[in-house]
């Protein structure tokens, strides 16, 4: 929930009311706008869950974004001013220096570096969904950062993929929306590191 992503039951609980009311409350706001599906839970047996996450309308409807909006535009400030090559060599190498800055140890495994990137992607405010496939992983981002309105889409995701890359330190792509529709940017590597 502190990243925005909650099922029902989920919002129940925190808010001490019954899901069949949370369920109500959703539907008015997803009438609004003000909410949508990120995806849905539950691919095993039983019944499979709505996990919700707020809209850019939304979140900016519940959370003061002074600090975030006044960077989203310091951001925008930037690229026109050095252009977007430039710009999208600093969104780099601001990658780089932070995965240096959080980096781990070299015996730490792939699947540890996933939790901690997960974990660095939580303080950036991104949620993410990791899903496993039978040779790779595919990292699903799945909500915009503060700071990324009004940025381009794969000026963005150059920034998640150099993180990632230098982060788990194996070659990762980034795939194209259509590939995965549920995520804002969607990271694939493989299971073994290189």
């Amino acid at each position: 929930m502190r990243l925005g992503l909650a099922g029902a039951n989920e919002l129940a609980q925190a808010l001490g009311i019954t899901q069949a009311r949370v369920r109500q409350h959703l539907r008015t706001l997803l009438q609004h706008g003000l909410v949508e599906v990120a995806f849905v839970r539950g691919d095993g047996p039983g019944p499979r869950e709505r996990v919700w996450r707020p809209t850019l309308k939304g979140q900016g409807n519940v959370r003061p974004y002074r600090v975030s909006s006044l960077f989203a535009l310091f951001m925008r400030a930037t690229r026109e001013r050095v252009g977007q090559e430039m710009f999208v060599d600093l969104l780099r190498e601001t990658a780089h220096l932070l995965a240096v800055e959080h980096s781990l140890a070299a015996s730490t495994s792939l699947y540890e570096r996933i939790k901690a990137l997960q974990g660095l992607l939580d303080e950036l405010a991104v949620a993410s969904q990791l899903e496993e496939l039978p040779l790779e992983y595919r990292l699903h981002l799945l909500t915009l950062a503060p700071w990324e309105p009004g940025i381009a889409s794969s000026e963005t995701g150059l920034f998640y993929c150099t993180l990632a890359e230098d982060f788990l330190d194996t070659r990762v792509e980034l795939l194209s929306p259509c590939v995965t529709r549920r995520a804002v940017h969607t990271l694939q590597f493989h299971k073994a590191m290189n």
